[in-house]
């Protein structure tokens, strides 16, 4: 004999305290800030094809070592892919999809 029991969880989440729903807008600033950048990365590989990190510097005006810290997350992220070397610098191309 086969039984079937069913059983139904209610859970009963609290309200949001005021101070909980507030938005710190340092980090709002800053999160946006980042957001720009990962899209200045990206658009100029796309528009390149594939970009080193000198030449993404020289067209965004970012530092090279944020390109690093971004394109490093980016290819984690499967976004950026490693296409292959130019004058001894790494080259970056979008990934496939």
């Amino acid at each position: 004999m086969l039984m079937v029991v069913s059983c139904s969880l209610r859970l009963r989440m609290k309200p949001m305290s005021k101070e909980k729903r507030k938005v710190d807008k340092a980090k709002a600033k800053d999160m946006a800030e980042y957001a720009k950048n990962r899209g200045l990365i990206l658009k100029e590989i796309k528009n390149k094809g594939s970009a080193t990190i000198p030449e993404i510097s020289e067209a965004t005006g970012l530092h090279e070592s944020d390109i690093f810290k971004h394109v490093t997350a980016l290819t984690q992220f499967r976004k950026v892919r490693i296409a292959g070397e130019k004058k001894g610098y790494v080259t970056y191309a979008l990934a496939e999809k």
